[in-house]
């Protein structure tokens, strides 16, 4: 197992809201905290998490208290945040969601960032896993992982 790793917001958020495979979530993040894997996310992570929560609020799912509690938690925790004061990060997205024929950039960055740190990236994105699924070793998926 690599001593770090890149995960999407499709798997943050089951670490703290109760959704399919948040066992295997919560697992797979207590694996990597008890062999000191450092767990790095761009920072639009903050933004995905937010909008994820605020849908979750209007649906009636959770009240606006809890989300902030949520969104607080995980910003305090051992999440790894990478601001690129780079152009490369964003160049590297564009080439990687017109080469997986992505639909936006935003997964792109988890992927560019994954591969400029020579790490996994890991996510529970059927969308995405489905776009890269046999075409790069690097990606993992969630399903995957043992319960």
């Amino acid at each position: 197992m690599s001593s770090e790793v890149v995960v999407d917001a499709s798997l943050v958020i089951k670490w703290v809201i109760h959704e399919q495979d948040s066992g295997k979530a919560l697992n797979l993040l207590a694996d990597w905290t008890a062999k000191n894997v450092v767990i790095h996310v761009p920072a639009l992570l903050a933004y995905e998490v937010t909008n994820l929560l605020y849908r979750r609020t209007l649906r009636g799912e959770i009240d606006l208290p809890k989300a902030k509690e949520i969104f607080a938690k995980l910003m305090t925790s051992e999440l790894s945040l990478y601001f690129s004061q780079e152009a490369s990060l964003g160049l590297q997205a564009l080439e990687l969601a017109h080469r997986f024929r992505l639909p936006s950039t935003y997964d792109a960055h988890y992927l560019a960032l994954a591969q400029s740190r020579n790490c996994d990236l890991w996510t529970a994105d059927a969308r995405l896993w489905a776009a890269i699924q046999g075409q790069v070793t690097w990606v993992r998926w969630l399903g995957d992982y043992p319960l």
